[in-house]
């Protein structure tokens, strides 16, 4: 076997690793609170950033506003956050953790806002640069088509 084909099937078992890696915690957040992990993250977010409005949310979690929307919605129905309108501009809406939340977020496995995004957190500027870089290429070897699948949380995330 040539070093090229080792390498491309040392780079198929390391992407099995992370998504196994992400899908294991996952489902232990699931099992332990109930909720999807990236509903698990977004408590996080707005337990360390209360106020925050749903495009910010969303930005924070490189997901669709109106993803975001959907899932507070879930959330809010459940009682964990909750939504106020600004006295200053009406049309402003901001979020906040209520007790309940905070209260499922202190028993919650860690990482809240998932192995991935700790991953991530502690790679070097430089190590963050160069896999964005072969992550870019590899999709645009796959001819994605589909621009914005990536705001959408994976299926289990």
């Amino acid at each position: 076997m040539n070093v090229r084909h080792q390498r491309m099937q040392n780079i198929t078992k390391q992407l099995r690793v992370v998504f196994r890696a992400v899908q294991a915690h996952s489902k232990t957040v699931e099992r332990q609170c109930g909720l999807s992990s990236a509903k698990l993250w977004m408590m996080w977010e707005l337990f360390a950033s209360p106020g925050l409005k749903v495009s910010e949310l969303a930005k924070a979690l490189t997901i669709h506003p109106s993803t975001c929307s959907n899932m507070l919605d879930q959330l809010e129905d459940k009682g964990f956050v909750r939504r106020d309108r600004s006295k200053i501009d009406q049309r402003a809406v901001h979020l906040y953790l209520t007790e309940e939340g905070a209260k499922v977020l202190a028993k919650a496995p860690r990482p809240a806002q998932g192995t991935l995004s700790d991953a991530l957190e502690h790679l070097s500027d430089d190590n963050l640069i160069h896999l964005e870089e072969g992550l870019n290429k590899l999709i645009d070897a796959m001819k994605v088509k589909d621009e914005k699948a990536g705001l959408v949380p994976i299926p289990g995330e």
